[in-house]
């Protein structure tokens, strides 16, 4: 059996949606990588891209084309610019690739596993290759922002106290001469401008620290610690600007506390809005976040089950959730009559097997209507 066969087969009876989430898990929670990360639909996206181009050239014997090659090259740009560090993606790359191989193993049959090992190369080229690429981008391009010794120390304090870890020396000089007393407990915060670069944020930092406020740059987006609550509107920042402030959060509590911050503050920006948002208005979107495999399964039971069948069903429903489930409005907006929304409703449950006229049928069809907004 040719190797590209194997491959097709296994291709075949996989799930690729499950295969590329299980892909993202195995570097998802990587603490270097997790100041950096993107929402996790669009780091989605970009792997499953990734994969897509594997399989074809494991399959058909075509390797990345010259467009492919560029696609690498721009992506590497916009993370050098956002100040993603340059081995961060290349050692992602690499533990995907190496939950991928031993998934592919595992899942191909006896006769199918020999001819699966000649393929190896072929997976590990692809991934020598974007890494030279990577690293050929961030050294080819404009110098990153320099970090100053004061940013680097306050780095190395917050990571410590989200760690739960206690101050060194370095830790204590560096506090005292910020003005920033250590304690057991914080209001952490995470903001965004999302028209600034990576330079700005860096600056944006700096200003925060000489008020007395522990704050790192993250890239495009500030991260810190602080003893009362921020006064935003002080800061003299971009108006498009969006700030998010958690409660006092004990020190070996807060790396969830930022992750909830960061996701909260990314959505936001997603959705248009400016100015300070709270977490509590979007725990829905951090409980799919939180289980993003079920969040898809939430999606595919409802919305792609109705888009196979009849997209004018995904409108209807749309249009029910947007009217709060209100059957008079819902008619009104589509327009059809009310007989014929209900016959539609009827296929809905039919399709899904969800009742939207009982809570938790409700429940479910609203979670993955959010979940759809979104991630598209």
């Amino acid at each position: 059996m040719r190797a590209g066969e194997a491959i097709r087969r296994i291709v075949e009876r996989s799930d690729l949606d499950d295969f590329t989430e299980r892909v993202v898990d195995s570097f998802w929670d990587r603490p270097v990588y997790q100041p950096f990360r993107p929402l996790r639909e669009d780091l989605r996206d970009w792997v499953r891209w990734n994969i897509d181009l594997v399989i074809r050239w494991l399959v058909d014997g075509q390797p990345p084309t010259e467009a492919d090659v560029e696609r690498f090259r721009e992506r590497a740009q916009a993370l050098a610019t956002d100040g993603m560090p340059a081995d961060i993606v290349p050692a992602n790359f690499r533990r995907g690739a190496r939950y991928a191989w031993t998934a592919l193993l595992e899942s191909a049959h006896d006769d199918e596993r020999p001819a699966l090992l000649e393929s190896a190369d072929l997976l590990f080229q692809f991934i020598d290759r974007v890494s030279e690429l990577f690293s050929d981008t961030y050294e080819s391009g404009s110098p990153a922002a320099t970090l100053s010794q004061e940013e680097r120390r306050a780095r190395d304090l917050l990571a410590r106290a989200c760690a739960g870890d206690e101050p060194t020396m370095d830790d204590l000089q560096l506090a005292e001469r910020l003005g920033f007393e250590l304690r057991n407990a914080y209001l952490p915060f995470v903001l965004v401008a999302p028209a600034w670069p990576a330079q700005r944020h860096l600056a944006l930092a700096g200003r925060l620290r000489a008020r007395r406020l522990l704050a790192v740059a993250e890239g495009r987006r500030v991260a810190g610690l602080a003893h009362r609550k921020v006064a935003w509107n002080e800061l003299g920042m971009d108006p498009q600007a969006v700030c998010a402030q958690g409660p006092r959060t004990r020190r070996g509590d807060l790396g969830d506390a930022f992750e909830e911050l960061r996701t909260v503050v990314d959505v936001a920006v997603r959705e248009g809005r400016a100015g300070e948002v709270e977490v509590d208005d979007h725990l829905a979107e951090l409980l799919l976040r939180r289980s993003p495999r079920i969040a898809a399964r939430l999606r595919a039971r409802v919305f792609d089950q109705l888009n196979t069948y009849d997209p004018e069903l995904t409108r209807t429903l749309d249009s029910l959730i947007e009217h709060d489930f209100d059957r008079g409005a819902t008619a009104a907006a589509l327009p059809v009559h009310r007989n014929t929304l209900t016959n539609r409703l009827r296929r809905i449950r039919a399709i899904t097997g969800l009742d939207l006229g009982h809570p938790d049928g409700r429940a479910l069809v609203w979670l993955a209507w959010l979940e759809r907004r979104s991630s598209s």
